[in-house]
């Protein structure tokens, strides 16, 4: 897994550390361009978790602008069952 955000470098990783991010966190405006994912202007990035498969084709795409707290789980029900119980 890879974070991409709009922000310069330094900012993203310490966005990263404040979060204790266990992947990196690449601060690259071109890459969000190039994604699709870029709101101009705002000069951000809006939140879009891609899985990637095997074959480099994009698999899921999962956007939520608006729920931070449950994007992580909706975008990780991609690569994982959902827990029973």
């Amino acid at each position: 897994m890879i974070g991409v955000s709009a922000d310069d470098q330094p900012t993203a990783d310490r966005f990263r550390e404040s979060l204790d991010l266990p992947y990196p966190l690449v601060g690259d405006a071109a890459v969000v361009r190039a994604w699709g994912v870029a709101i101009p202007l705002l000069g951000v990035a809006r939140r879009v978790t891609f899985h990637v498969g095997h074959d480099s084709r994009i698999t899921h795409r999962y956007e939520s602008n608006l729920a931070a707290g449950s994007h992580v789980g909706q975008a990780c029900s991609f690569v994982r069952p959902p827990r029973e119980g």
